[in-house]
C-alpha cells in the first residue's frame, strides 16, 4: 500500500508523464508531417485516411522509442516543482530521506518499463506488417537507407548507407569479408557504388584493408579510384520488401539471429532489447542527481530540466555509436549493447551516492 506521501508524488507525477508523452509524440509527428507534406499533398482526398492510418501504426513506436526519455523528462519536472516549492526540504525536515521520497518514482518507473516492453512484444508487431505496407507504398521515394547484408556465397557483410532503386546506385559502403574462421579478410570503403551487371558493383573512390588469418592488419592500405566487386546482393535483391527487425517480437528477433548468425546488425538487436529494460533506471540514476541533488544546479529551472533532456540525448547518441560500431565490425554485440548501460549506470551510481540527503 502506498502512503499518503506516495499517493501525493504519484499524482504529481503521472499527469505531467502523460503530457512530456502527448507532447514529444507530436513533436515528433508533426515533424515527420513536414518531411511527408508533399507526398500527402499528392495523395489528395486520400491524405487524411492515410496520414491517420500511418501515424496509428507508428505512434506505439514513437512511444517504445521515446519512454525512457519522457520518464527521465517527467520525473525531473515534477522534483523541480516539488524543490522550488521547498516541498523536498519540507520532507526532509520532517525525517523523511531523499531516498523513502524517491520509492514511489523507482516503483512507477518498474510499471512503466515493463508497460514498454509490453508496447514492443505484443502491439507493435501486431501492426508491423501494415506499417511498413503503408510506408513503402505511400512515402516509398526509390530510396533505402542503412541497408545490411549478409552476402553468404561470398562470405561478406555489406552496408549501405543510401541505396536508390530507380538509378541503382549506392552511396557510402563498407564491406567486411571474412575468412571461414569468420574472422576479418578484408574491409572496403567506397563512396559510391553502380550496379553494371553480372553480379558486378563497379565502386568509386575506394579504401582496401587486408587481414591476415589471425585477424591482424597486413599493411599498406590500398587506395584505389575504381574498383569492380562481385556479390551475390543485386538490386533484385535490394528492392525487396523487408520488416524492419526493430519492429519484430523478442521471439521474432531470437529466429531471426539463428536464421542469420553473421549479420551483426540483427545480434545487436537482440541483446539491446534485453538491455532496454534497464534503459529507465540507468537514466534516472544520472537525471535525478543532476536535477535536485546538488545546490549549484538547484537554483536554475530551465538548466536541471535541460540536464534531463542533454542525459538523454548523449546516451541515445552513445547507443548509436556503439551500434554502428558493432555493425562494422568493430566491437562485439554484446558489448555495444551494454557499454551505454554500463557507463551511465556508473557515473548515475557514483553521482547518486553524492547526492544531498
Amino acid at each position: 500500500m502506498f502512503s499518503r506521501l506516495d499517493n501525493y508524488i504519484l499524482k504529481a507525477f503521472i499527469p505531467t508523464f502523460f503530457m512530456c508523452l502527448l507532447i514529444i509524440s507530436g513533436i515528433y509527428i508533426v515533424a515527420d508531417l513536414l518531411q511527408k507534406l508533399g507526398e500527402f499533398v499528392d495523395m489528395g482526398s486520400d491524405a487524411l485516411s492515410t496520414g491517420m492510418r500511418y501515424y496509428m501504426y507508428l505512434f506505439p513506436v514513437i512511444v517504445f522509442q521515446f519512454f525512457p526519455a519522457i520518464t527521465l523528462i517527467a520525473v525531473g519536472i515534477v522534483l523541480v516543482k516539488l524543490s522550488r516549492n521547498r516541498e523536498i526540504l519540507a520532507m526532509q525536515v520532517a525525517g523523511i530521506s531523499l531516498y523513502r521520497i524517491l520509492v514511489p518514482i523507482f516503483i512507477v518507473t518498474a510499471f512503466l518499463s515493463f508497460a514498454s516492453f509490453g508496447d514492443q512484444e505484443w502491439i507493435i508487431p501486431r501492426f508491423a506488417e501494415r506499417l511498413e505496407t503503408l510506408r513503402q507504398a505511400s512515402f516509398d521515394d526509390n530510396i533505402s537507407r542503412n541497408l545490411l547484408l549478409d552476402d553468404k556465397e561470398n562470405g561478406t557483410l555489406v552496408r549501405i548507407w543510401r541505396y536508390n532503386k530507380k538509378t541503382q546506385t549506392m552511396q557510402s559502403v563498407f564491406i567486411l569479408g571474412r575468412y571461414e574462421n569468420k574472422r576479418k579478410k578484408f574491409t572496403i570503403n567506397a563512396d559510391e557504388g553502380r550496379w553494371i551487371g553480372n553480379n558486378t558493383w563497379f565502386l568509386s573512390k575506394v579504401t582496401k584493408h587486408i587481414y591476415n588469418e589471425q585477424g591482424k592488419w597486413v599493411a599498406p592500405i590500398a587506395q584505389m579510384d575504381t574498383l569492380e566487386f562481385k556479390s551475390s546482393i543485386t538490386p533484385t535483391v535490394l528492392g525487396e520488401i523487408k520488416l524492419d527487425p526493430s519492429l519484430l517480437s523478442f521471439e521474432q528477433l531470437k529466429e531471426l539471429c539463428k536464421n542469420e548468425p553473421n549479420n551483426p546488425r540483427n545480434r545487436v538487436l537482440f541483446h539491446s532489447r534485453i538491455a532496454y529494460t534497464l534503459t529507465h533506471f540507468v537514466l534516472l540514476l544520472l537525471g535525478i542527481p543532476l536535477v535536485i541533488g546538488f545546490d549549484r544546479l538547484s537554483r536554475n529551472l530551465f538548466l536541471r530540466v535541460g540536464l534531463c533532456v542533454f542525459v538523454c540525448g548523449v546516451f541515445y547518441a552513445l547507443s548509436f555509436v556503439c551500434t554502428s560500431l558493432c555493425n562494422m565490425g568493430a566491437i562485439h554485440p554484446i558489448l555495444a549493447a551494454w557499454l551505454p548501460h554500463i557507463m551511465f549506470g556508473s557515473v548515475g551510481l557514483l553521482f547518486f551516492d553524492m547526492m544531498r540527503m
